[in-house]
């Protein structure tokens, strides 16, 4: 028996999407086919997820493409997904049996979103993240927990404020360092700055 990768990861998407992402928003799944963008690329309320598929001991492999499509802003949230044992018997099995099979299947998941990748963590005071959660030999039910609670994590984290704060504080730490060595008339001087009553009969 053979499956293509790409039909398992529609199929997966399918899934998910059955049985809870939709709890969650409006679901649009694109298979891309034979297009080098990804296999499946799930839209939920405007987050844009990337599911990368496939057969054992390519994981290295599912780990760069991750990479590649965070990078590019292909995506938001990056699933990789290593189809550890998937219980088909059929030799022809029909896309029923696939989605059958992958409901008692067991993973190696893989979760990566766009926050790891920015690393804010190399200039502000909060601790470094791990670039990717991993959990192994996972069911079906336990994938779409990681799922759901990844996309809610990535919706709900805050990432704006912190730099903001960065950035404050430092032009504040800048303008107090030099606000007594400057010399206001000289400055004025410099910059062609006249008072308003000079400028205005100029």
């Amino acid at each position: 028996m053979e499956v293509r990768e790409e039909n398992l990861n529609v199929m997966l998407a399918e899934l998910l999407s059955e049985r809870g992402l939709k709890a969650l928003g409006e679901v649009i799944i694109k298979d891309r086919g034979k297009s080098p963008r990804p296999d499946v690329h799930l839209i939920l309320n405007g987050v844009r997820i990337v599911i990368e598929g496939k057969k054992p001991g390519r994981w290295d492999e599912l780990r760069k493409k991750c990479i590649q499509r965070l990078d590019d802003s292909i995506c938001d949230l990056c699933i990789m997904v290593e189809y550890l044992h998937i219980p088909i018997e059929s030799l022809e099995p029909t896309q029923m049996e696939i989605k059958k099979a992958l409901l008692q299947a067991t993973y190696k998941v893989g979760i990566m979103t766009y926050i790891e990748r920015v690393g804010l963590e190399r200039w502000l005071n909060i601790p470094v993240r791990e670039d990717v959660e991993v959990y192994n030999n996972v069911s079906f039910d336990e994938l779409l927990t990681y799922v759901m609670s990844a996309y809610d994590k990535l919706v709900r984290e805050d990432i704006l404020s912190p730099v903001i704060s960065r950035i404050e504080s430092v032009i504040g730490s800048f303008a107090r360092s030099i606000e007594t060595s400057i010399n206001v008339d000289r400055l004025k001087k410099v910059l062609e700055l006249r008072e308003g009553r000079e400028r205005d009969e100029g």
